[in-house]
């Protein structure tokens, strides 16, 4: 009984923390998330779609919690998301490997999206898709994307940076599942 009752109070103090530190961020006029995973570093994001406007690409290099810098492409977008599955998988020492997992149930609307993601697949629907390539002593200016419509069916992602502009959750859940 005794392990029951440290987990509970493991996960419980854990839970509270997480949803302490996105209503700060609520109330701060934004909400930002910058969660490493292994390897690289990172955080993954699943959606069942993903519909942008005003989406932009830039290359970046950047810090993840593994390496000081990553190639990665830094987006800015507003976004509908039906399906989100946003998640961290931890290794807790003594506990094994824990999953901080955020669900919504009905349609997520953000707007002012900034993602900095090293991967991205799923199937991609572009609109008015335009590419540019230009000289430049910085990297970050030779190559860009941006396009008026995007969609996003069945998006997979690992990302380093999230942060919103304002971010409606609906039937928001957050979870924490042992994997061990």
């Amino acid at each position: 009984m005794t392990y029951r009752r440290k987990w509970f109070w493991t996960c419980l103090t854990i839970s509270l923390t997480v949803l302490s530190l996105i209503v700060s961020g609520l109330f701060a006029g934004g909400v930002a998330a910058a969660v490493p995973i292994a390897g690289i570093g990172g955080f993954s994001i699943e959606a069942d779609r993903i519909v942008i406007t005003d989406f932009k690409l830039l290359p970046k290099v950047g810090p993840t919690s593994e390496k000081k810098a990553v190639p990665q492409v830094a987006t800015q977008m507003d976004a509908k998301i039906r399906g989100l599955r946003l998640y961290k998988d931890l290794h807790m020492p003594g506990q094994g490997k824990v999953r901080i997992l955020v669900t919504a149930s009905g349609e997520v609307i953000s707007k002012g999206m900034v993602l900095d993601m090293s991967k991205l697949t799923g199937d991609h629907d572009f609109k008015k898709l335009t590419i540019k390539e230009k000289t430049s002593n910085d990297f970050r200016q030779k190559f860009g994307m941006d396009a008026p419509d995007l969609v996003l069916t069945n998006p997979k992602m690992r990302g380093h940076y999230l942060f919103n502009n304002s971010i409606s959750l609906p039937g928001m859940k957050l979870e924490l599942k042992k994997l061990d």
